[in-house]
């Protein structure tokens, strides 16, 4: 596919720049960002070479109608040749908060609308336009697995997720034993939702095998990455120590530079050696295990079943997805 179209959402910051930068220099992909914040990213286009391949259209992922505007565009753009085929797209943008709840626009707790449903709606909206070979690749994290399973939950102590069905997960509820609006509650939130991004993954690989189709599905730990913008959303005094005192934790294994991440997050993308691999948990180039609980299948079909829901509860009659 030397003329071919990459969707990242988050692509102008942290790890979908370092991914994109990659992606320019390696592959004659045309990359779409998809962005809440355009002007924002055609400031850092600028800096960037092949800009002649690069296209920012506006999605704000805290609006499920903002997602369906999105994909009406990129598939217009798509069916009239103004973008080559649609090969890959990567769910890269995530957020998570420090305290209070947060809700999109459609009243949905953010972390979880974000992380999970609307790159659940992004992908059921483009998949029939994906190319047969396809790629779907969704970023997820280490902090989807039991606290003792990775050591940086042991250090910034966050606790293990637990899926509670996705209309609780969407309504923002977290085990009685946390304040809805703490620390530890937003924590909780952020891991579940990286829980959400495999369990999303393996159940979409299941129906795309069981349909017989070649679109492959991986999800992507890019490892810690401070000094990214996933902080942004937190009180300035965490931001500051999460950009300038954490990245010496990059000395350690599992911590990455996002230029590290980047570069393993478009191998993933578009390397022969990954094409053919699916229904897969990466940490950087290494398929390895997921947890015990992102491999239970009946929770694979509840949160699939539940997105649905809550999509349709969500969504204008004329913004059904496809």
């Amino acid at each position: 596919m030397n003329k071919h179209t990459i969707v990242i959402t988050g692509g102008h910051v942290g790890l979908g720049l370092a991914a994109t930068r990659q992606l320019l220099t390696t592959t004659s992909a045309n990359i779409v960002w998809a962005t809440r914040s355009p002007e924002a990213a055609r400031q850092t286009a600028q800096g960037l070479a092949a800009t002649d391949r690069l296209t920012i259209l506006p999605l704000d992922l805290a609006k499920l109608s903002s997602v369906h505007t999105f994909a009406n565009t990129l598939i217009g753009r798509l069916q009239t040749d103004m973008l080559p085929p649609l090969s890959t797209i990567i769910c890269n943008a995530g957020i998570q908060f420090a305290q209070g709840i947060h809700r999109t626009a459609e009243g949905i707790e953010q972390t979880f609308g974000v992380n999970h449903l609307a790159h659940f709606l992004l992908v059921s909206l483009l998949r029939p336009h994906l190319n047969p070979k396809g790629r779907i690749v969704v970023v997820s994290s280490g902090t989807h697995f039991d606290a003792p399973r990775i050591w940086q939950s042991s250090v910034f102590g966050i606790p293990a997720p637990q899926y509670l069905g996705a209309l609780r997960l969407a309504n923002g509820d977290v085990p009685a034993t946390m304040a809805p609006d703490s620390v530890q509650a937003n924590q909780f939130r952020y891991a579940t939702s990286k829980l959400c991004n495999l369990l999303f993954s393996y159940e979409l690989n299941r129906q795309l095998r069981a349909e017989g189709l070649a679109i492959t599905v991986a999800a992507f730990d890019p490892g810690l990455m401070p000094g990214t913008g996933l902080a942004r959303a937190n009180p300035a005094a965490m931001q500051w120590v999460w950009n300038h005192v954490l990245p010496v934790l990059r000395l350690f294994d599992g911590v990455n530079s996002p230029e590290t991440s980047g570069k393993n997050l478009a191998w993933l993308a578009t390397d022969p050696a990954a094409a053919s691999v699916t229904g897969t948990y990466y940490e950087e180039q290494r398929a390895v295990p997921s947890s015990a609980l992102s491999r239970q299948t009946q929770l694979w079909a509840d949160l699939w079943a539940g997105s649905d829901q809550l999509i349709a509860q969500h969504s204008l009659p004329n913004q059904a997805t496809q």
